[in-house]
């Protein structure tokens, strides 16, 4: 792995991130800081986003450990709401109507712990799910499987929610010409026309999306985009949400499937305690990431109100997060299921993945 998405440097350059977020959200409760005052630190603050997010993307990509990866996704997310509190705090320096949709000192807090230690983020995350008892290992990964698919699926449904429903409340135009746009270099395809604190409320708002794209990945851009058409033409046609994620999914079929392994399994008990514990630490690091996503959701929510965010580019902007939210969180919940339907994401071994590799496909 190389150095540029190693953990060390990765904490090293959100620590470095969050420091920069807070010097410049200090003046902004400060009564008569100027626009150009403002603006200065915030164009300073966006090398240190962007390299934040190639180093968190090189750790997605070239992760030795499936926690390492993990972490990587949760900087990237978390790195992506932290852009979208400094947006809303610019945008309510420069309206003082928009001052009360500025994050709170808490809210900072919890997203420095995330973006600085998220590998303790997820450890909590998962030991706060609680331990069941079980009667046996057999009972144990039947349960563990059962839970695992039915919380990845309320996941979804939750966040997945927030963002659907920010999403059908844009204009039906507005988003088709924002599906031609997801992926590549937004800025240059805006062609931004805006200056001062108006310009960097954008820049920040497509810093987040720079580190959504990296969550899907290049070589899914193509084909996130063709997903995002086909739902969005099941949704606005009154598709329910949750009918769209279980036609997806399948976690009835895939639940019945390793129902199967699981009774025909002659082994010893070991692989299916492992495959437990597996399961269940899959699923906690699903919820705690979704966790975050919700972050970015809320905090697309408070953006897309402020004065920059309702010019046509600002409009534009936002829709293509959105987009590319509902494209991570679809097809994460999908790669954590692991139904092979779709070829989208694929960060992890699911829920189907590792009880065929355990009870199908036992090492020597």
């Amino acid at each position: 792995m190389t150095n540029t998405g190693s953990q060390y440097e990765r904490r090293q350059l959100a620590a470095a991130y969050v420091a920069g977020v807070q010097t410049l959200l200090a003046p902004a409760a400060t009564r008569g800081v100027g626009v150009a005052e403002r603006a200065a630190p915030a164009e300073d603050l966006l090398p240190a986003s962007r390299a934040l997010r190639e180093a968190a993307a090189a750790g997605l990509t070239g992760g030795e450990t499936a926690l390492d990866r993990a972490a990587a996704e949760v900087q990237l997310l978390a790195g992506a709401a932290l852009d979208l509190v400094v947006a809303s705090h610019l945008a309510a320096g420069e309206a003082p109507a928009t001052r009360g949709l500025a994050a709170a000192p808490a809210d900072i807090a919890e997203l420095q712990a995330l973006i600085e230690a998220p590998e303790a983020y997820l450890v909590g995350a998962v030991a706060g799910r609680g331990v069941r008892a079980v009667g046996d290992a057999r009972t144990a990964m039947t349960g563990a499987v059962r839970a695992a698919l039915s919380g990845i699926r309320s996941d979804v449904l939750t966040t997945g929610g927030h963002v659907v429903q920010g999403l059908l409340l844009l204009d039906a135009a507005l988003l088709k010409e924002a599906l031609r746009v997801v992926g590549g270099d937004l800025a240059e395809k805006l062609g931004i026309d805006l200056a001062g604190i108006s310009r960097h409320v954008i820049d920040f708002v497509i810093a987040a999306n720079d580190k959504i794209l990296a969550l899907l990945g290049i070589d899914a851009l193509d084909q996130a985009r063709a997903q995002l058409a086909a739902w969005l033409a099941d949704l606005q046609a009154g598709t329910l949400f949750p009918d769209l994620v279980d036609r997806l999914y399948g976690t009835a079929a895939i639940e019945s499937e390793v129902a199967g392994w699981i009774a025909d399994y002659s082994a010893g008990e070991a692989a299916l305690l492992v495959g437990r514990d597996e399961v269940d630490l899959l699923a906690g690091r699903f919820a705690a990431k979704g966790n975050v996503v919700d972050k970015i959701a809320t905090g697309l929510a408070l953006v897309k109100l402020t004065p920059p965010a309702l010019t046509p580019a600002g409009r534009i902007a936002i829709a293509v997060v959105y987009l590319g939210l509902l494209a991570y969180l679809v097809g994460a919940g999908y790669d954590h299921v692991d139904s092979d339907r779709m070829k989208l994401l694929d960060w992890v071994e699911g829920v189907r993945g590792i009880s065929q590799r355990l009870l199908v496909t036992p090492p020597a």
